[in-house]
């Protein structure tokens, strides 16, 4: 989503709750081989808003992602979550605060919402939302739908000052992992990269989509024109496959979360 205007009108009821991760939305330099690619691994549908060539990716009539037609520079796609937040502009001021900073300054959507676009302190880009009439994903947790939000970062410690000082999050240790919880709520997690990952792995904010079988969606991803990075089998959550489009765009295909482990994953089904 981008913007014009600077009014910031009222919050949309949709159950999301501020500090939650709320929407996702891929940049891509080619948006019909996105469009393409995506489609025929999930099954998404391209709807066209009528602002700036801006799309949602549908799904069972559902809005299951936006894509933004970001001009070609040489740069990577990428995924960019969105986390709703209850003021734009106090958030905005609460990321320079925490020592981030505020690349896309808060401005409206044409009506349909507020934000601002961030850097923490590891400069990895995320968005602050305020929705109004719409901006928000109406499914989770289910096949074809994004699933998990992590952020994979090498300052933990830094980040574990960051983000609850500019979402007010709760933290709860699992092993490595952090999962981050508004009202005792899990909504997003983070991983420490390991000390001898390469350079080339850079902090960022991992988006996670359920499919039915990990493997045979990889092995399609592949023959559409993924490439592979990582595999991890963990015994709590099961198979995650990270991969990158067409485009450089790095997402993670992931079970669908079975009925007991709802309270653990930052999405629940819905």
């Amino acid at each position: 989503m981008r913007a014009a205007g600077d009014d910031e009108g009222m919050p949309r009821d949709d159950g999301v709750v501020p500090g939650q991760p709320c929407w996702v939305e891929l940049a891509a330099g080619d948006p019909g081989e996105a469009a393409s690619f995506y489609g025929e691994l999930f099954g998404w549908r391209m709807e066209y808003e009528e602002f700036e060539g801006y799309g949602r990716f549908m799904h069972e009539g559902k809005s299951a992602a936006g894509l933004w037609p970001e001009a070609t520079s040489g740069a990577a796609a990428n995924w960019t979550v969105y986390f709703t937040v209850e003021d734009v502009r106090t958030s905005a001021d609460l990321v320079r605060e925490a020592g981030g900073q505020i690349v896309v300054e808060p401005r409206s959507l044409n009506g349909h919402g507020t934000l601002a676009g961030c850097l923490d302190p590891e400069d990895v880009f995320f968005m602050l939302w305020k929705p109004e009439d719409w901006g928000c994903t109406q499914a989770a947790g289910r096949p074809g739908y994004w699933s998990w939000t992590e952020l994979l970062t090498r300052d933990p410690e830094r980040a574990q000052g960051f983000y609850p000082r500019v979402f007010g999050w709760g933290r709860v240790r699992e092993s490595d992992r952090v999962h981050w919880t508004v009202g005792g709520r899990v909504v997003a997690s983070m991983k420490p990269i390991p000390p001898e990952t390469g350079a080339e792995t850079l902090s960022a904010w991992l988006v996670h989509f359920a499919v039915a079988d990990v493997r045979e969606a990889a092995d399609r991803a592949e023959a559409l024109g993924a490439v592979r990075i990582k595999e991890l089998d963990d015994p709590l959550y099961g198979l995650a496959i990270t991969l990158a489009d067409p485009q450089d765009a790095q997402f993670v295909l992931i079970p669908v979360p079975p009925p007991e482990t709802a309270g653990r994953f930052p999405i629940a089904a819905r």
